[in-house]
């Protein structure tokens, strides 16, 4: 848990007040879930007039984006793509801080980051947030950036997409930046030949044949299997007919194969090889991943 609060003059104060918070979710480690830190903390402020619509703060919201970008490019980092699916997390987020006039990162009743990801159809598996009220969007910047944690943020290099929802009220600006590393989306054909190309281009780099993929639709079925038992089981595979070896992992990108499943498959397809690729999330993997076999003849 941490709190961040900007120090300034007393005789400054009534203008120059901020809070903010930081959800920040360390990187994933294989086979584990995420761990999300509690921020019980909360910030009273203004409130918006019973009644009045909410009016998100369209040109803000690029603003503020331009911004971290600005701020990602200094330290030779990429741009982040605003991703619609995280940004409608961010506002409906931001729209339950300004109802509530609070800063927070969960509510009575509202689900936690992650599953808020979730629930607006975002593959992901590295996710963060910061929340912040200010005077102005700059200065809401500013002080994020002041602040090594929401920086972490801000400047987190395994993110890819961001989302954010400004809301105004009562002079206040409210802030939520969501921060995600979204996943490749592939239909399941697609996966396996993302797969299949890997394999290819292993096997060229290293002045070898191109083995040979044989169909066996049956392993996509048990690799959907896997993610619903939430583990990965070599039994079913390796009683197919022929199998000689089984190799099963789980990805974020299924084009990238790990090293060790790569040598192995250098000096285990004589005779060709069939794989499988499941899309789907699990308990140790909420935000999905990609569930995939190789059978080796």
């Amino acid at each position: 848990m941490y709190r961040s609060r900007l120090l300034v003059p007393r005789v400054r104060m009534a203008f120059l007040l901020l809070f903010v918070l930081l959800l920040f979710l360390p990187p994933l480690c294989a086979g584990k879930a995420p761990l999300a830190l509690p921020s019980p903390f909360s910030a009273q402020a203004g409130s918006m007039p019973v009644g009045q619509p909410m009016q998100f703060d369209t040109a803000g919201e690029a603003q503020l984006v331009e911004l971290i970008n600005q701020s990602r490019a200094a330290e030779g980092l990429p741009a982040l793509t605003v991703d619609a699916r995280l940004q409608q997390a961010a506002r409906k987020h931001t729209a339950l801080m300004v109802e509530r006039s609070q800063l927070s990162h969960q509510f009575d009743g509202e689900a936690a980051m992650q599953p808020r990801f979730i629930a607006e159809g975002l593959p992901s598996d590295r996710e963060g947030e910061n929340v912040a009220l200010n005077r102005t969007v700059p200065g809401a910047h500013a002080a994020l950036m002041q602040s090594p944690l929401h920086r972490h943020n801000i400047l987190g290099p395994d993110y890819n997409v961001v989302g954010v929802g400004i809301l105004h009220s009562e002079g206040n600006v409210y802030v939520t930046e969501d921060f995600a590393r979204r996943l490749p989306e592939y239909s399941e054909p697609q996966a396996e030949a993302a797969v299949e190309a890997a394999i290819n281009l292993r096997a060229k780099s290293q002045g070898l044949a191109q083995p040979q993929r044989k169909p066996q639709l049956q392993l996509r079925h048990m690799a959907c299997s896997m993610a619903l038992t939430d583990t990965l089981d070599n039994e079913g595979p390796a009683e197919l007919p022929g199998v000689h070896g089984v190799m099963i992992w789980t990805a974020g990108d299924p084009g990238k194969i790990p090293d060790r499943i790569a040598k192995q498959l250098s000096q285990a397809m004589p005779s060709g090889y069939s794989l499988g690729a499941c899309f789907a999330p699990s308990v140790s993997h909420p935000g999905g991943v990609y569930w995939i076999v190789i059978v080796t003849y």
